[in-house]
């Protein structure tokens, strides 16, 4: 009897201890083991983007003996231009590539396109050399207190007596 007691136990031991080096019974053989790490490549830096004049404006654009010509004016430096398609400013930091006549737009180099600006349909004031004066018109003068007409009847209003309600 102790000797089966002994081999139960033996047997039972060797079952715990085979199933602790495993871990869960339940998983797969193997499916504990450490993955191997994946290597991610870092995204490559985007491009630096190019200086593009923003303070450009296109005021204008006729086409002359088959040759385009646009008025470019630099906001910053207070300054128009007259450019041909090709030609260049600012040391070819400003030139012309492209321009649809159909939807008046100027493509530059770099991509930046140009277009006129929307009329807003707003009248400006405009200065004038002499002031201009503000006609006073006299209201006839009314008196604060208003008398009655004398032509009518004077009623007489009793006062009013307050209703008493009982509940």
């Amino acid at each position: 009897m102790q000797v089966l007691f002994f081999l139960l136990f033996v047997i039972c031991f060797a079952f715990q201890l085979s199933t602790h080096a495993q871990g869960n019974p339940f998983l797969r053989p193997g499916s504990q083991n450490r993955k191997p790490t994946s290597i991610v490549n870092p995204a490559p830096p985007p491009p630096s983007p190019k200086p593009i004049n923003s303070n450009l404006e296109l005021r204008g654009f006729f086409k002359f003996e088959g040759t385009w010509h646009f008025a470019l004016f630099d906001k910053v430096k207070n300054k128009g231009y007259w450019l041909k398609k090709g030609e260049s400013l600012d040391d070819g930091k400003v030139q012309i590539e492209s321009f649809n006549p159909e939807t008046e737009v100027v493509k530059m180099k770099g991509g930046q396109t140009l277009s006129l600006k929307a009329s807003q349909h707003k009248i400006l004031p405009v200065p004038s050399a002499q002031p201009v004066k503000k006609k006073q018109t006299a209201a006839p003068a009314k008196s604060p207190i208003r008398l009655p007409n004398t032509n009518l009847p004077r009623v007489k209003i009793p006062p009013r007596k307050p209703t008493i309600t009982t509940p």
